[in-house]
């Protein structure tokens, strides 16, 4: 159905080939997982399936890509369109309207369908997907895992014999993961060709029928679904790749874990009956009193649509709180103020990025500059060859750390993190962790929100339950996190 016959691509302006030689086969109805660390070529790969490669990123192509013996990169993007379908990590990337149910109908619109087929077509994706209950609602209004339903939609309607997701679970609670499996196995049982591109595939391990492991740009290796998810831990750790089995890597961790250390308390942020509302009707935050201390790392949890991200909205003051008040060493602190104090890393990096290089991103803001401290931080980011790169070349997992590289250089009292390993490898997560452990015993106060489980295990001395009514920060210890492995990751 596809296949990659000594295929090869360098952007425009760029000196190296992103991909190399790639000969790749891929059956009607075969389930294809794409890994490998970040930056190695995956997306790239993506691309050219789904038509942005040569028409909207352009560049030099060596060698074929066939679908059902016909050149992809020779058809127009309109007819590629009918034939594959393409879910972005970021749903509100693809979106074009403002609510649900024309949004469903906006593809099919767009390829000129009669009304009468557009309605059918869109009917069909609702009973199939099971989506009654998003019709006729703002984009606005839904969660993460709500919004990528909508777009599955969208392109289901479309009718694609493939469908390619990249890095679907990026920005999922551990339910909306669930979700997102099960629409993928009733389009596999149905008979469609998936190609997913993903970090943490923990929940693709019953699907897989081929694991394709991308490296420097090259396929180094490629896996049945028993021969990867049974790799051998040590092999898999120098892949850089995510765990198939997190609940007993969690457990594991679990168990040793003895606490991370707080160091000695001095700095000290204060919450006091703080409440948000979108609307009058509904109280999101509710009479929220917390103590932080420099040095802890808190773990915000919730299910999408909790409130996480509103709170760190109120905290770094982007949002104004309906009441409450926050306080810093027992001075009260305006949201001008919490501003001037904070650092926020956001989830999506590309709002974030504003320079022309990796070095001016991380020197931006900065009085003075210090080269070395530019360096030695991109150094354990392992971002270093990429000092004098734009930061719209590098790749979705290698924006993120340049982001958290400019958050450790700023050296702000109080750091936020929303998602800060969406798309990560396992690699970079560590590299993350340790980089913010320093930042904790340095005497910063960090809050992070996270979907990622076995990063929170790694980094968080407390954790804040969003769920509970009574949300108070918990120790980070063997009981607490056992506990909230078993609520959010049915571990």
């Amino acid at each position: 159905m596809i296949r990659f016959v000594d295929y090869s691509f360098c952007y425009e302006g760029m000196a190296e080939n992103t991909l190399k030689n790639i000969s790749l086969e891929i059956n009607e109805g075969e389930f294809v997982l794409l890994t490998g660390r970040s930056g190695c070529g995956k997306t790239t790969i993506l691309r050219s399936l789904n038509g942005l490669i040569p028409h909207f990123y352009p560049g030099k192509t060596e060698g074929e890509l066939l679908y059902d013996d016909k050149s992809l990169l020779e058809l127009p993007p309109s007819e590629i369109a009918g034939k594959v379908g393409t879910v972005f990590q970021d749903p509100r990337s693809q979106f074009f309207m403002t609510d649900t149910t024309r949004e469903l109908a906006f593809g099919c619109e767009n390829m000129g369908y009669e009304r009468e087929e557009i309605i059918d077509r869109v009917e069909k994706a609702v009973i199939d997907l099971n989506l009654e209950e998003y019709l006729n609602k703002s984009i606005f209004a839904l969660s993460s895992g709500e919004k990528q339903q909508i777009a599955i939609g969208s392109v289901y309607a479309l009718n694609p014999k493939v469908y390619i997701f990249d890095e679907p679970s990026a920005n999922l609670d551990y339910e909306a993961t669930n979700r997102l499996a099960s629409i993928m196995k009733n389009l596999k049982n149905a008979g469609y060709t998936i190609i997913v591109a993903d970090h943490r595939f923990y929940y693709l391990r019953d699907l897989i029928d081929t694991v394709v492991y991308i490296e420097n740009g090259s396929i180094e290796s490629k896996y049945t679904k028993d021969e990867f998810c049974n790799l051998n831990e040590s092999i898999r750790i120098q892949k850089g790749l995510r765990t198939v089995y997190p609940d007993k890597e969690i457990k594991s961790k679990i168990n040793k874990l003895t606490g991370n250390k707080v160091p000695e308390k001095n700095n000290i942020l204060k919450i006091n009956n703080l409440r948000f509302s979108y609307n009058k009707k509904d109280t999101l935050i509710n009479n929220l009193s917390l103590n932080v201390s420099s040095g802890e790392v808190i773990g915000i949890l919730g299910h999408n649509g909790a409130g996480k991200t509103t709170l760190i909205s109120i905290l770094t003051g982007i949002l104004k709180e309906k009441s409450g008040t926050v306080f810093f060493n027992e001075k009260k602190l305006s949201a001008t103020k919490r501003r001037k104090l904070s650092y926020l890393v956001l989830q999506d990096a590309d709002y974030q990025l504003f320079t022309a290089s990796v070095n001016e991103e991380l020197a931006l803001g900065i009085r003075k500059v210090d080269e070395q401290l530019i360096d030695s931080t991109l150094q354990k980011l392992n971002l270093l060859e990429y000092k004098d790169k734009h930061p719209a070349s590098l790749s979705g997992g290698q924006k993120q750390r340049v982001t958290i590289g400019a958050s450790l250089i700023k050296n702000s009292e109080i750091l936020y993190f929303d998602e800060p390993t969406s798309g990560l490898d396992y690699d970079s997560m560590i590299r993350v962790s340790n980089l913010i452990n320093e930042l904790s015993r340095n005497g910063a106060i960090i809050f992070m929100v996270s979907h990622d489980f076995e990063f929170i295990t790694h980094t968080c001395t407390g954790i804040l339950d969003l769920d509970d009514d009574n949300a108070q920060i918990l120790e980070a210890n063997n009981d607490n996190l056992q506990k909230l492995a078993n609520k959010y990751f049915g571990i």
